[in-house]
């Protein structure tokens, strides 16, 4: 028995060390960085707003993960940890207009205390802070995310954030796409309607069908969450038996087809 917890002892001093090393590399790490950046105010980054998985990959995963979970070394050197993008809460909580206000200009705890989120304005242009945050939304966020309202408890968290519509421009689409129904229906017919449905009721051909239910477009739970995000998310994504078509279609196409289904399906009536 004596043995037995010894060796368990042992393990967890072993686990303890390897953890205060892992911490200790980041707490140097960060401080070289900021050292770094302090010394080169006018340090900028040089990547393309045309490809935000590189920012988000380059500036963001480190804290927030690969997989915008916030499962990175980086999270035991934090108080709060970094979002988890993928939770419920975090969708329900963040408005895009809040997540580029963040990226701007930092984050704040709800006692109002500066967090680990920098502030970025210094260093992404507002073109490449737009499309990293769209690209979050739409990776991570599952195309959902808060209404851009405060509400009356939002407290110190939001100190120093403007969330006006002068200020951020409400959008339909991430990447600043307009989307065209019209040039999505063309698409649709090509490569959603055998499985969705030429009605978009999720009755398409049977042989194409299979056992995989379709999602009907009809349907009100789908209806109640439907938006341009959310599609372009779905779409571009895949969900189930659906695959990925940010291989095979455009951004441009994705957010059309995406359009002609909420016109013509989900929401008909409030476009």
């Amino acid at each position: 028995m004596y043995l037995k917890l010894a060796s368990v002892t042992k393990h967890r001093k072993a686990w303890l060390a390897i953890r205060l090393v892992l911490m200790a590399a980041v707490f140097a790490a960060g401080s070289a960085q900021a050292q770094n950046r302090g010394k080169t105010e006018t340090w900028k980054s040089h990547l393309s707003a045309d490809a935000p998985d590189v920012i988000y990959r380059t500036h963001c995963a480190a804290c927030h993960g690969v997989n915008g979970d916030g499962k990175s070394l980086a999270r035991f050197s934090f108080d709060p940890p970094p979002a988890d993008f993928t939770s419920n809460e975090t969708r329900a909580e963040l408005s895009r207009v809040h997540m580029i206000e963040t990226l701007n200009k930092g984050a704040r705890d709800k006692q109002g205390k500066q967090t680990g989120m920098m502030a970025w304005k210094s260093h992404l242009s507002r073109a490449q802070i737009e499309a990293v945050v769209d690209y979050v939304i739409v990776k991570f966020m599952d195309g959902k995310m808060a209404a851009n309202e405060l509400s009356p408890s939002a407290g110190l968290k939001h100190k120093g954030h403007d969330h006006s519509a002068a200020n951020v421009i409400a959008v339909d689409y991430p990447y600043g796409l307009k989307a065209s129904a019209a040039n999505g229906k063309s698409i649709y017919a090509a490569n959603c309607a055998q499985c969705h449905g030429d009605s978009g009721d999720g009755r398409g051909k049977p042989e194409r069908v299979g056992q995989s239910h379709p999602r009907n477009f009809q349907d009100a739970d789908f209806r109640q969450f439907a938006s341009g995000f959310s599609l372009f998310s779905a779409v571009s994504r895949g969900r189930g038996h659906m695959p990925a078509w940010d291989k095979t279609l455009s951004n441009q196409e994705i957010a059309d087809v995406s359009e002609y289904v909420l016109r013509n399906f989900a929401k008909p009536h409030s476009h």
